[in-house]
């Protein structure tokens, strides 16, 4: 398969692959790739990319309640908005699918399945009640959209570890 592409895109890609020591085709399908597993939905759902000093500043000034009556709610309206919007239907595996999408956007998103649970890691390093935002958020939009119990193993400063049966 073969693109054209204006010479000043080409040697601007040229040079970035140099420079993270990957040829061409690699760079090019990295973009092709994460545009097609984050970019083209955040597009469509309207998402704003924010710094984590935003979000640290912002969530570190929010009390606890705040933070928790905020995630219920868009747990319960947005995220299920946002996965009939996306994949047409509420069942469990665009639950699967939207969680997988949105961690993507995290530092570091691990989702294994062992036959009977999903678990996940979220690594995020942005603080605590963030951390609680994403509990919330999480736990309603799973038990309101598949009716899943979600058992949070960790809920710490940096991440949050959680698992429901599939």
């Amino acid at each position: 398969m073969s693109f054209r592409i204006n010479p000043v895109l080409r040697t601007g890609l040229e040079d970035e692959a140099r420079k993270v020591g990957v040829n061409l085709n690699t760079l090019v399908s990295q973009i092709f790739s994460r545009y097609m597993t984050w970019e083209r939905y955040a597009g469509q759902l309207k998402f704003l990319p924010v710094s984590k000093d935003l979000l640290r500043e912002v969530f570190q000034s929010m009390q606890r309640e705040t933070v928790e009556r905020i995630a219920r709610r868009l747990g319960e309206s947005s995220a299920r908005e946002q996965i009939l919007f996306l994949f047409k239907q509420a069942n469990i595996g665009a639950v699967l699918k939207f969680i997988d999408l949105w961690g993507s956007h995290f530092e570091a998103c691990d989702h294994n399945y062992d036959g009977k649970k999903h678990f996940f890691t979220l690594h995020h390093d942005v603080n605590l009640n963030f951390s609680i935002f994403v509990k919330e958020y999480v736990s309603t939009m799973i038990q309101s959209t598949v009716a899943r119990i979600v058992q949070f193993e960790t809920v710490s400063p940096n991440s949050v570890t959680f698992s429901f049966d599939g």
